[in-house]
């Protein structure tokens, strides 16, 4: 019976096999999530409007930013109360529909629009998802759900905001019921490609700024109204000069008639009196705290002026308010396109697989002012004398029925008399290719560094070997900056990054050489240093031109395919495998086409794109088999991930470069790492620990570890410096940090307790190279010293070493114990006292 059961067992697995393998990745990916809840569990709760006044904003904010239990329910609700005055929700929509109503493109990596792309955002969702993102900066921190799509068309049907009491920034939870401590993360697990975050955690928008105006203008227009309620409608007295019962109860029924009969029937003296408003201009003083004060108030916040709400105002005052308010929607466009670029359009390619192109394409605001008919009309006829237009296309823009052009006819500026040569042609003048890519590169600082450079190659001051710093540092920093956008949040963070980091110095040491090489061989001797100098620039403009603009293009695609390779090693039990795709279109090489649809698991794909200068093909998650095909057709085969390098050995720069030369040009190379920038900044209180794109990559842990101590203890800026790589012929001492200036160098050594010779000794070993360093001060880390009596060990050595002028260029020491530093200096080291500088509290 068992084997029985043992066969049916593999019969029945077989033929799950078969019908999974034949299943579209799509419909799998749906069912995944199909069987877990449809989004994370919360309770929603009607809305409640309850009159609000200033104690109620004061509770709702001290719950807000609780630090230890911040609760939202609060401030939502008043928010949503203050959202009901008419004037602030119409200059909040005035932000929003800006935004909303402003043209867009979908683009990939080389700038290429994707109509495809941008019909599938033409949907009521993404109005939304464009009100919730700048709802952020309203309404404070907000959390909105992508999760509902469409069974058939497989699209995203809506957005859905989470109200502000069901989740909990702080701690990156939803919760169901808006007391709960426990919820649902939204930032790691299941649910964390279905959310998005917009704005930090404790942020609590312009509404709370705007809270307390709005409140008195609600406390005016309610006393308005109790004003209109007592006063609107003028009091009726009757006066009479009788007493008697009867006759007060007639007047009485009389007057409580007067305001449906307007009549009334008097005896003798009596009289009807209705009194004026006692003189107050009550209409005024409400409509000049609501208007003139609220109104005008709210408007300035929001827009940056009142003119483009007041019904009154000038039109070269709306004209200005229009161009301040131009800043504030830029900022919001700005907001929205990082939101979509960094975390909406990655969840939209994981949602369905009609959106998979998001994962390549990137939205970006079409800022072509667009004219107005009178205005087309205007620019054509202006332009029309020096350039032809597309006459379909002035037809469709102006709605004119055109039927052809006439003949030409004289520009009437010109005198008709002038004498014209009839061979004559128009000459226009195009600045040359080189320079049309390099406008905004080389500014006067570039151009002095390029004549500088062709000055000293003419006169033999320099070889090609010798690397020109201005040209490395310029390059790497294009490689870097293109590289650091490509990746985006936490670049400086990895250590693959790191890694590339290496890879873009050295490209760019090779790229110097090799333009260096080029200018060396144009130095003849048989031109004047004019026109060597003048030719100089023009090779310089090309190869830092055209030529860099096309290898940071490739640099970003490789980068931004390497981030999303590493997202596919997280994805590999859900996408095990990868396909090529390739876009078949006139565009496209024949050879890469041909590897369109070669599928392989995630692990083996050990080149990814591009595979060549402006190449276009991606990579696709897949369910799909693996097929047996091999790349072929590609010229730079590399996995970023696995090598580190983004350039590697097959670029032009590196395979030109002789052997004879190359030890030189890669000490040389390392030798600028002195000059490099320090990119990540780490603040310590009111100080920062600045860290150098080439940190000691063994060490590093350690050194930014210490450096931060430092910082906080010594209440000063700490660098931690670059470190070079020393080979057999370069030979370069590495201090680890610069205290409270880069050039205040400082080694750290760190006591391990596994070093046999004991404190004395490393105290011995670690000032005597640190002073051979030239380092004016040496930090020891004796945290892990075992010794009783460490400190008095290291202070009577110290004192001994430091003793007269012996090690004359270490001014100062610091030693970090149970996480202090103690400080002493040269001079204090040498009192009678010195054991006080080495006491712990």
């Amino acid at each position: 019976m068992a084997k029985r059961i043992g066969i049916i067992g593999r019969i029945g697995n077989a033929a799950e096999q078969l019908i999974l393998s034949r299943v579209k990745s799509s419909s799998l990916y749906n069912e995944y999530y199909n069987r877990s809840e449809k989004g994370a569990d919360w309770k929603r709760q009607a809305t409640v409007y309850k009159r609000k006044e200033i104690q109620d904003w004061t509770n709702a904010v001290i719950a807000a930013t609780d630090p230890d239990n911040p609760r939202r329910g609060e401030l939502m609700r008043f928010y949503q109360s203050l959202r009901l005055d008419l004037h602030l929700s119409s200059v909040i929509d005035t932000r929003v529909l800006r935004v909303q109503r402003s043209s867009y493109k979908i683009v990939n990596d080389n700038g290429d629009e994707n109509e495809e792309l941008k019909d599938l955002l033409e949907r009521p969702w993404f109005d939304d998802i464009v009100r919730l993102v700048l709802n952020k900066t309203f309404n404070g921190t907000t959390l909105i759900e992508m999760f509902d799509t469409d069974t058939t068309t497989m699209e995203l049907l809506r957005v859905n905001e989470i109200p502000q009491s069901n989740f909990i920034p702080q701690k990156g939870v939803i919760i169901k019921e808006e007391y709960d401590d426990d919820g649902v993360s939204y930032i790691e697990g299941r649910y964390k490609d279905f959310y998005v975050q917009v704005g930090n955690n404790w942020e609590l928008g312009m509404l709370n700024e705007l809270a307390m105006i709005v409140l008195a203008k609600k406390l005016g227009l309610g006393s308005w109204m109790s004003y209109i309620e007592k006063f609107g409608v003028p009091p009726v007295f009757a006066i009479t000069e009788r007493m008697d019962t009867t006759r007060r109860d007639e007047l009485y029924e009389m007057l409580s008639m007067f305001r449906m009969n307007h009549f009334a029937v008097l005896q003798g003296s009596e009289k009807i009196e209705v009194p004026n408003n006692y003189n107050v201009d009550a209409y005024n003083s409400f409509k000049t705290l609501i208007n003139d004060v609220c109104n005008t108030e709210i408007s300035k916040r929001v827009l940056g002026g009142t003119a483009m709400v007041d019904e009154k105002s000038f039109v070269g005052s709306a004209q200005v308010q229009e161009r301040v308010a131009q800043d504030r929607y830029e900022a919001d466009k700005l907001l929205f396109k990082y939101y979509f670029n960094t975390q909406i359009r990655q969840r939209l390619a994981k949602l369905s697989s009609i959106y998979a192109d998001f994962a390549t394409h990137t939205l970006i605001w079409d800022n072509q002012e667009t004219l107005d008919i009178n205005g087309y009309i205007d620019a054509v006829q202006k332009l029309s004398t020096a350039f032809e237009f597309d006459i379909e296309e002035v037809k469709n823009r102006t709605g004119l029925p055109i039927i052809g052009t006439k003949a030409s006819v004289p520009n009437p500026t010109e005198p008709t008399t002038q004498k014209k040569n009839p061979d004559a042609s128009v000459i226009t003048y195009q600045l040359p290719e080189a320079q049309t890519e390099i406008l905004g590169l080389f500014a006067a600082t570039w151009d002095a560094a390029i004549e500088r450079l062709a000055n000293d190659i003419y006169d033999g001051k320099v070889k090609p070997t010798d690397l020109d710093k201005d040209l490395v540092l310029k390059n790497y920093a294009a490689f870097n900056k293109e590289a650091k956008k490509a990746w985006g949040k936490g670049y400086y963070d990895e250590s693959i990054t790191r890694d590339f980091r290496e890879n873009f110095l050295k490209f760019a040491g090779a790229k110097a050489h090799d333009l260096m090489k080029q200018l060396d061989a144009l130095n003849t001797g048989k031109t004047t240093k004019e026109d060597f100098v003048s030719n100089a620039k023009a090779i310089v403009n090309k190869h830092n031109g055209q030529w860099l603009n096309v290898e940071t293009k490739f640099c970003a695609t490789s980068v931004s395919n390497t981030r999303d390779y590493k997202t596919y090693l997280d994805d590999v039990d859900i996408y095990p495998n990868l396909k090529y795709r390739n876009f078949k279109d006139e565009s496209s090489r024949e050879s890469h086409a041909a590897n369109d649809g070669i599928i392989k698991p995630v692990a083996e794909w050990t080149a990814l794109p591009p595979y060549a200068e402006g190449c276009r093909c991606w990579l696709e998650q897949t369910t799909e088999a693996p097929t047996n095909g091999k790349l072929t057709g590609i010229k730079f085969s590399n996995n970023p991930y696995k090598s580190g390098d983004v350039f590697n050995q097959e670029q032009s720069y590196f395979k030109k470069i002789e052997d004879k030369y190359r030890g030189t040009i890669i000490d040389n190379t390392e030798l600028l790492k002195q000059y490099m920038p320090y990119n990540t900044e780490i603040k310590v209180g009111e100080q920062s620990v600045f860290v150098n794109d080439f940190y000691d990559l063994a060490d590093g842990a350690d050194n930014i570890k210490a450096a931060k101590l430092l910082a906080k203890e010594l209440e000063q800026d700490v660098y931690v410096l670059s470190h070079i790589e020393n080979s057999g012929k370069l030979h370069v001492k590495n201090p680890e940090l610069g205290i409270g200036r880069e050039s205040y160098k400082a080694d750290l050594k760190t006591f391990t307790p596994d070093v046999s010779t004991g404190t004395r000794n490393f105290i011995t070993n670690s000032i005597k190279s640190a002073n051979k360093q030239g380092c004016q001060a040496v930090v020891f880390d004796l945290s892990k010293a075992h010794e009783k009596d460490s400190l008095l060990l290291a202070a009577n050595k110290l004192r001994g070493e430091m003793k007269g002028t012996a090690k004359a260029n270490i001014k100062k020491i610091f030693i970090i114990k149970d996480n202090k530093v103690l400080t002493a200096t040269r001079k204090q080291l040498a009192q009678n006292n010195y054991l006080d500088y080495f006491k712990i509290d």
